[in-house]
C-alpha cells in the first residue's frame, strides 16, 4: 500500500512502538511472518512493512477528529469496494488476513505492498486514475462523510489550544477569521461527489501499471474540484470544465486544514512537522491577504 521509506526511529514509545507491538501480535493470528518489520510512515496512522509478506499493516494511533478507528473501517470497506469495480489502488490483502482486526482500542488492517518507481514526468494518468476512483467509490457516496465535516473537526483543534498548544493567538485569531468564509464557500458549492479526500503525491504510488492511489480513510463527498486541487495540471487535464478559481479557493482550505490536523500532533515525526509549518504559512498568507 506504502511507498518503501526509510524505516522511522521513534526510539521505544509512542505509536510507533504500539503499532509495531500490535503487528507482531495479529500477525502470529492470522499466520503471518513479522520478521523485521518496520514503521514505514507514521502520520495520521502508522504504516508497518512486513516484508517476508510483502504486505503492510495499517494501524490506528491516530488521536485526530475523523480519522478513529472507525475510519480505517471504513477505508478496507472502501478498498475491497472500489477494488472490485476496477479502480487503480493497492487493494487490501487477501479477505482471509485483511481485517479489521481489534486489538484494545485499535484497529489493524492488511494491504498488499507495491514498490514503487520514479513517477512520470508527465502525470496525466494519474488524472484518469482519480476519474476511476470517483466512479467505482460513487455507489458508497451515501455512507461517507462530508467536506464540511472536516472544516468541523479543523475548526475545533484550532479553537482549542488544549489541542494545538503550538499554536500563537495570532494564528488562531486567522484561523477564527478564516472559517466564515470558508463556510460561506462551501454554502455556494454542490458536495455531490464521491471523493478519495486526499490525492496528494504521498497518497500515489507509481509502477509499471501506471499509478495506484492509496489511503483512503480521509474519503468523502464534496465538489469535485476539492480532489483536483491536489493533482498537478497534467492530470487535472482529463477533468472538463474545471473551475480553475475555485482550485486555487480550495487549495487554501486545504492548508487550513492540513494546518490544523499537523499542529495537533506535534513532534509525531518530521513529516508531520515540516507539513505543519508550510500549510501554517500558506494559511497566514492566503487568509490574511482574503
Amino acid at each position: 500500500m506504502n511507498r518503501p521509506l526509510t524505516p522511522c526511529n521513534h526510539g521505544h514509545g509512542g505509536p510507533a512502538a504500539t503499532a509495531i507491538a500490535s503487528v507482531d501480535r495479529i500477525a502470529r493470528q492470522v499466520h503471518l511472518d513479522a520478521t523485521d518489520a518496520a514503521v514505514i510512515k507514521d502520520s495520521n496512522n502508522t504504516i508497518v512493512l512486513l516484508p517476508l509478506e510483502q504486505l503492510v499493516a495499517k494501524v490506528s494511533t491516530s488521536v485526530l477528529p475523523g480519522r478513529d478507528r472507525t475510519a480505517l473501517e471504513r477505508e478496507l470497506r472502501i478498498g475491497v469496494h472500489v477494488a472490485a469495480h476496477g479502480a487503480k489502488v493497492a487493494r487490501p490483502a487477501d479477505p482471509a488476513v485483511a481485517g479489521p482486526h481489534r486489538i484494545g482500542e485499535a484497529v489493524l488492517t492488511f494491504w498488499q505492498y507495491h514498490h514503487p518507481q520514479t513517477p512520470p514526468s508527465d502525470q496525466a494518468e494519474l488524472g484518469r486514475a482519480v476519474r476511476g476512483f470517483h466512479s467505482a467509490l460513487a455507489e458508497l457516496a451515501g455512507g461517507l462523510p462530508t467536506l464540511a465535516d472536516k472544516i468541523d473537526h479543523a475548526a475545533e483543534l484550532f479553537d482549542d489550544p488544549d489541542q494545538t498548544p503550538g499554536l500563537t493567538d495570532q494564528d488562531r485569531g486567522i484561523a477564527a477569521q478564516a472559517e466564515p468564509r470558508i463556510r460561506e464557500l462551501f454554502d455556494q458549492l454542490e458536495p455531490d461527489t464521491a471523493l478519495h479526500g486526499e490525492p496528494h503525491d504521498g497518497n500515489v504510488i507509481w509502477t509499471s501499471d501506471g499509478p495506484l492511489l492509496i489511503d483512503f480513510e480521509a474519503s468523502c463527498t464534496g465538489p469535485l474540484e476539492w480532489d483536483l486541487a491536489y493533482l498537478p495540471d497534467e492530470a487535472r487535464e482529463r477533468f472538463p470544465d474545471l473551475d480553475d478559481a475555485l482550485i486555487e479557493r480550495l487549495r487554501a482550505v486545504v492548508s487550513y486544514c492540513v494546518a490544523a490536523w499537523c499542529w495537533a500532533q506535534p513532534k509525531r515525526s518530521p513529516e508531520v512537522d515540516a507539513a505543519a509549518k508550510h500549510h501554517l504559512a500558506q494559511v497566514r498568507r492566503s487568509w490574511l491577504a482574503a
